[in-house]
């Protein structure tokens, strides 16, 4: 089993049994019901400490294709 033992009441028994569309949603229902639980909106320093990584690597992603495309227009210039 899991190393996890309270998580072992969400896990499936029988593996080899299909289950059914109302055991799906069901069992979506409970998970959602658990993650919603234990889910907690960031502070402002979380907030903007992911905002400081998004804006990092959209501008190391910018500077990247910049210089390949100055690599490629010297190496291959057209005309």
């Amino acid at each position: 089993m899991s190393s996890y033992p309270k998580y072992e009441k969400y896990q499936r028994k029988g593996k080899s049994k299909k289950l059914t569309l109302y055991e799906r949603l069901s069992l979506f229902y409970q998970n959602s019901k658990r993650i919603m639980k234990i889910a907690n909106k960031p502070d402002k320093k979380e907030y903007f400490l992911v905002f400081k990584i998004c804006g990092i690597g959209i501008l190391l992603l910018g500077a990247l294709s910049y210089v390949i495309q100055l690599i490629f227009s010297v190496a291959l210039p057209i005309g």
